[in-house]
């Protein structure tokens, strides 16, 4: 069996601990963090981590499974740090994915997160910005204040990610208005330093605080720079052929905006008729009407779009895995970022552990 195995019972039991253990070990520092913020910019935070209601007044939710908390603080433990004195990077990362979100939300106009209105829709687009940017500076904060010969390069480290965020989302922005001749997957790798920035400072804020040796470290990121990969292209076939009921997205929504996805861009690079037919729609105009989104998924499929997005998200997670296991550490902590890691993917699975399927022709994307 590939390393794109299904997790085990007692292997999901342990990622499930994990991250309730490492999320109870972060928000404490992080509700400090958020309620220190000016009193409308705490609550617009407040309510867009799912702590509280418009008015402010509690609510059950939280901030997800803050699953980057969790790979800066198992990184941290693979090299012998205590969480203690992981949390100030696993809070670091969370704020700066708090941040890319209210800001994101806005750019791409959704107006929900996890069933509730966004905070721009709540609370308007200006006071949602400086939302984002607050957490933000509070994130480098945390960091720089940090004791000892640690401080300054966790403070580099996630410095180097927002920067890889904000790179990402700019060829994400500029990726979707490329016409359909020029655009490769190239482009698109480009653009999933979004995903992969964050996830790879997560991991390497983690070893840093640690006092891991330099080497480790940068495969952590590597290993978590791939990982963000495989995510993103699984996402976006889970998002043509999925189950809009287990994925909380609309069906073709991808489709339906524009959006130059993997399995969009291989198909109009793959030479082949059906790949023609997708251009040619797609340099049109007009937007598809909802009748013609299903007719266009199928060219995606019939192109080989679908099924090099496959082997390529199946890759990208093998290599992600080959990496981790490389870069050193305690046994027991790398074991749990191994399965935290196929956790990742775990609702995307069937897209990722698939008998490879042949190239439709010689032009498919590899």
């Amino acid at each position: 069996m590939n390393q794109t195995e299904v997790l085990s019972a007692p292997a999901a039991d342990t990622v499930t601990e994990t991250l309730a253990e490492c999320r109870a070990a972060t928000v404490p520092a992080l509700r400090t963090v958020v309620e220190a913020l000016h009193p409308r910019l705490a609550r617009i935070s407040a309510y867009h981590l799912g702590w509280c209601r418009p008015d402010g007044t509690p609510a059950d939710g939280h901030a997800g499974k803050m699953l980057r908390a969790a790979l800066a603080m198992l990184a941290a433990r693979a090299f012998g740090a205590s969480t203690a004195s992981a949390v100030p990077g696993a809070v670091a990362a969370e704020l700066v994915h708090n941040f890319s979100l209210l800001h994101d939300d806005l750019m791409d106009a959704d107006e929900l997160r996890r069933g509730r209105s966004t905070a721009w829709v709540v609370f308007g687009r200006g006071p949602a910005v400086l939302a984002g940017d607050a957490l933000l500076s509070q994130a480098l904060r945390v960091v720089t204040e940090v004791r000892g010969t640690a401080g300054q390069p966790a403070t580099e480290v996630m410095t180097s990610a927002v920067d890889a965020i904000i790179q990402g989302q700019a060829a994400d922005l500029e990726l979707d208005g490329l016409p359909v001749d020029d655009v490769d997957t190239d482009d698109y790798l480009t653009a999933c330093a979004k995903t992969s920035g964050l996830l790879g400072g997560c991991l390497e804020v983690g070893a840093v605080l640690a006092h891991a040796p330099a080497p480790a470290a940068r495969m952590l990121r590597s290993a978590a720079w791939d990982l963000g990969v495989a995510w993103q292209i699984a996402d976006d076939i889970e998002s043509l052929w999925g189950d809009p009921a287990a994925s909380g997205k609309d069906s073709y929504g991808d489709l339906r905006s524009g959006k130059r996805t993997y399995p969009v861009i291989a198909a109009l690079r793959s030479e082949t008729a059906a790949g023609s037919r997708l251009a040619a729609r797609l340099s049109a105009t007009e937007t598809p009407a909802e009748d013609e989104l299903a007719a266009l998924a199928g060219l995606v499929e019939e192109a080989g779009g679908r099924a090099a997005a496959e082997r390529a998200a199946r890759r990208y997670l093998d290599r992600a895995l080959h990496s981790l296991s490389r870069a050193g550490g305690e046994s027991g902590a790398v074991d749990i970022l191994t399965a935290l890691f196929r956790h990742v993917l775990a609702r995307h699975e069937r897209w990722i552990t698939r008998v490879p399927t042949a190239p439709a022709t010689k032009g498919a994307a590899r």
